[in-house]
């Protein structure tokens, strides 16, 4: 478990560098629009994460099970290549639609700017879905350094395009075209790295094609994903058709989810997909169990005391990063906070590793029902915050039912699989930080700095109960120590 813990963190700092600049990203670009721009362009992230997330058509995910399955050298080519091929087909059909669709969707949005955006914003998304299996890639050859690099590089390239358009005084026409550029740079960068090393794609066969066999494996996913990304996006749908472009923008930054998921959570179920496989065929499912628990344990140290810091800081957080003028997205944000607790579970991973991906479209179709009926109902009693309410609830229930199949799946007891005594440890160490973060933000007046204060004083806090309370394992902390000097070399 050591080297997939490193391996993790590799991945983990390559999304935590990604994942904060979209993180912090929306407020500095609040400073540079008014509300109905901001709206605007909150509108256009919504067009492209739905059609991303569709459009992929599984086949990135589907990487990490063919890939030890092939054959070295040119089968691994050949799916390599078939992949891209299918992701560039994709992405042109994307961007057609979305063009096509471009007057209807400004209807519907209630924001005739849309229908002159869209079509340019279309490249972006097009360009961006061929070039989407690049990680997947990178992680089944075991190059993390590679991919870890890559995506830092891109990270700035991207920041620093947006950056200049906003500080030049540019439109929200400049910045769909700076988004574009950037995903043709990403794109050419990407193939040119494909083509080297052994699996590079001029090796593939025709002969050696199996794009049906991969079809029948990432379609299932890709209509998970589509079920579940429209169940993630119902609810900023709901409210940027029945609310005009301000009022969206006021949700938009309420449902500002922290990426914990994104950071910490995708990349540890990264490296599960690409090596639990091996484990299941060789029937070791107790070492399989092993892992598992271990990665909910894991994450659950980052994932707990975040939850319970931003918990209590909501307020603050909100109107410290986004100003008073969004002090309405309060209400909204402490909705999505309790989202947290559900990213230390790594629950969609089991049915995918054993090949069995209809289990996860039968579970995301269960929990998107729900968010439907719930929305619709929760909006006429409680207006804006009812989709939010409804999200949460289909959550929770998709979790429960990923964590029932998983128990199937792997023949064990809910018990086993849950370190329940850690995570109790966990949440009490963070409990235990809560008193002097609060003592610390009422005595600084200044907003930022008291909460960077509360932020500091609470982390130290946590670590020092954890300690304590021996939330840590050994090899935890002598992992940490390895890292610092590997970060302080001096």
């Amino acid at each position: 478990m050591a080297s997939l813990s490193r391996k993790a963190a590799l991945l983990i700092i390559a999304n935590a560098a990604k994942y904060a600049v979209g993180f912090v990203l929306p407020m500095i670009v609040v400073r540079f629009l008014t509300r109905s721009e901001y709206g605007t362009y909150q509108q256009l992230s919504l067009v492209a994460t739905f059609a991303t997330g569709v459009m992929v058509l599984g086949l990135p995910t589907s990487i990490y099970y063919f890939y030890h399955r092939a054959s070295v050298g040119s089968g691994r080519a050949t799916l390599i290549a078939q992949t891209q091929i299918m992701l560039l087909i994709s992405g042109g059909a994307a961007s057609l639609a979305i063009t096509l669709a471009a007057p209807l969707l400004a209807v519907w949005m209630h924001n005739p700017e849309l229908r002159g955006l869209l079509p340019w914003y279309s490249l972006y998304i097009g360009l961006f879905i061929g070039g989407e299996h690049f990680l997947h890639v990178m992680i089944s050859q075991n190059r993390y350094g590679l991919a870890v690099g890559l995506e830092l590089a891109e990270t700035v390239v991207r920041v620093a395009a947006l950056v200049a358009v906003l500080v030049l005084g540019g439109s929200l026409l400049g910045i769909v075209l700076a988004l574009a550029g950037y995903a043709a740079v990403r794109l050419i960068v990407r193939s040119y790295w494909i083509w080297r090393g052994q699996d590079s794609v001029a090796n593939a066969s025709w002969a050696q094609r199996s794009a049906a066999a991969q079809l029948a494996y990432g379609l299932p996913l890709a209509a998970t994903v589509c079920i579940a990304v429209v169940g993630g996006l119902l609810d900023r749908a709901i409210v940027a058709v029945v609310f005009n472009p301000a009022a969206y923008a006021v949700y938009s930054v309420g449902a500002l989810e922290v990426p914990l998921d994104s950071i910490l959570q995708a990349s540890v179920l990264n490296v599960l997909r690409a090596s639990l496989p091996p484990l299941v065929s060789e029937g070791r499912i107790d070492e399989v169990i092993r892992v598992w628990r271990d990665a909910v344990r894991k994450l659950a140290l980052i994932v707990v005391p975040s939850f319970v810091f931003l918990a209590l800081f909501a307020e603050r957080f909100i109107t410290t990063l986004f100003t008073d003028s969004y002090a309405d997205s309060v209400a909204v944000f402490r909705i999505y906070v309790m989202l947290i607790p559900l990213h230390m579970l790594v629950v969609s991973v089991i049915p995918q590793v054993y090949g069995r991906t209809r289990l996860n479209l039968y579970v995301v179709a269960s929990a998107m029902a729900t968010n439907v009926v719930l929305s619709f109902v929760l909006l006429r009693f409680m207006g804006i915050l009812g989709p939010a309410t409804a999200l949460v609830c289909s959550q929770y229930l998709s979790a429960l039912l990923y964590f029932i199949v998983t128990v199937r799946l792997l023949r064990t007891r809910p018990r086993r699989l849950l370190p329940i005594p850690a995570l109790a440890r966990t949440a009490l160490a963070s409990l235990l930080a809560v008193g002097p973060a609060l003592f610390a933000a009422h005595l600084i007046a200044h907003r930022l700095i008291s909460l960077t204060a509360a932020g500091a004083i609470f982390a130290a806090g946590y670590l020092l109960a954890a300690y304590l309370l021996g939330v840590f394992r050994e090899t935890e902390i002598q992992a940490a120590r390895a890292w610092l000097r590997r970060l302080t070399p001096g």
